[in-house]
C-alpha cells in the first residue's frame, strides 16, 4: 500500500511538471497568487518554495526574525562554531523558562482560562484537526518515541517518566546532538530525495500566500536556511486559508474565538512571533 501511493505521488508529480505546473511563475515568488496557484499548491504534491516566504513551525520568519526561534538560534550557533557550552547554556534559558508556561502564555492569549490549564506542550493551532485536550493525552508518547529513536534513555515508558524527562538536561542534550549532526550532513552533502520531503502548510490571505513548515522535515529546513539555500523543496500538507477560519477544527469547537484565531494566523503570515514552545 505504502508503495502504491508512493507511486501515485510521483504520477501527480510527473503531471504537474509536464503541464508546466511544477515551478512557481515569478508572481508567486514574491508572495501573490496566480491563475493555476491552486494547482501548483495542490495537497500532496511537490513543489519548489523560497524560503523568503517561509515561516519556521514556531512562525516566525527564515529571514529576520529567524534567530527568535530558539531552534533557529540552535542551528546559527552550531553554523557558527559557537562553543558547546554557550549553545547549551543558551538553549537552557528558553527551555526552563518554557517550564514554567502555560498553552496561553506560549499563544500570547495570557487570560484565556481554558488554554490556562494545559501546559505549553500541548498547545495546538486553530486550523489543526486535534483538540488541546487530545494534543496532551497523545503528545507524551510521541515525544517518548521521538526521543527514544535519537537516542535518549527512559526509566521506563511511563507517562510521569516521560513528562520527567521533557524538561531535563538529558533531553536538551540530545536535541543539540540531533541538530549538530544533521547540519553536519546536510552541510558536507544534501541529496534531494522526493519520496521523503519535508512537509510544509500553504497560508493564504486575500490575493497572497506564505508557507510554514509542518511535522516533516523541520530540522532541514532549519539547516538549508542557515547554510544559504534560496529554497526548500516540500510537499505540500494542507490549504489554509483565513477565509474558511469558521470553519477551523479549533474554532469551532471554541478553543479560539474567530478574532483570537485570525490575530495567530496573521502572526503566522507575517512571521513576526514565536507561537509555539520547544518541546
Amino acid at each position: 500500500m505504502l508503495k502504491i501511493k508512493k507511486l501515485i505521488l510521483i504520477l501527480i508529480d510527473f503531471i504537474k511538471k509536464f503541464i508546466f505546473f511544477g515551478n512557481l511563475d515569478k508572481k508567486e515568488f514574491k508572495g501573490f497568487l496566480s491563475k493555476f496557484s491552486k494547482f501548483k499548491f495542490l495537497p500532496y504534491t511537490h513543489v519548489i518554495v523560497p524560503f523568503s516566504l517561509g515561516r519556521t513551525i514556531r512562525g516566525v520568519s527564515f529571514g529576520k526574525n529567524f534567530t527568535l526561534d530558539p531552534y533557529g538560534k540552535l542551528c546559527e550557533d552550531i553554523s557558527n562554531d559557537v562553543d558547546y557550552k554557550i549553545i547549551y547554556e543558551t538553549l537552557l534559558i528558553s527551555l526552563k523558562k518554557e517550564k514554567n508556561l502555560n498553552a496561553a502564555d506560549i499563544i500570547n492569549l495570557r487570560t484565556d482560562i481554558k488554554l490556562k490549564n494545559y501546559p505549553a506542550w500541548a498547545i495546538v493551532m486553530p486550523w489543526e484537526k486535534i483538540n488541546i485536550e487530545e494534543k496532551f493525552e497523545t503528545y507524551p508518547e510521541i515525544f517518548f518515541r521521538n526521543r527514544n529513536l535519537k537516542g535518549l534513555d527512559f526509566e521506563n515508558n511511563s507517562r510521569e517518566s516521560i513528562l520527567k524527562e521533557m524538561h531535563s538536561s538529558k533531553s536538551l542534550e540530545s536535541k543539540i546532538q540531533q541538530m549538530k549532526s544533521l547540519f553536519e550532513s546536510i552541510n558536507n552533502s544534501y541529496k534531494i530525495r522526493r519520496t521523503n520531503l519535508p512537509k510544509i502548510n500553504i497560508l493564504i490571505k486575500d490575493n497572497e500566500w506564505r508557507w510554514f513548515m509542518g511535522d516533516d522535515g523541520n530540522h532541514r529546513s532549519y539547516i538549508l536556511s542557515c547554510i544559504n539555500h534560496n529554497f526548500l523543496d516540500a510537499r505540500v500538507d494542507k490549504i489554509i486559508n483565513k477565509n474558511n477560519v469558521k470553519n477551523w477544527h479549533n474554532v469551532k469547537n471554541g478553543t479560539y474565538s474567530i478574532n483570537d484565531a485570525e490575530n495567530i494566523f496573521d502572526s503566522f503570515f507575517h512571521g513576526s512571533d514565536v507561537l509555539r514552545g520547544i518541546i
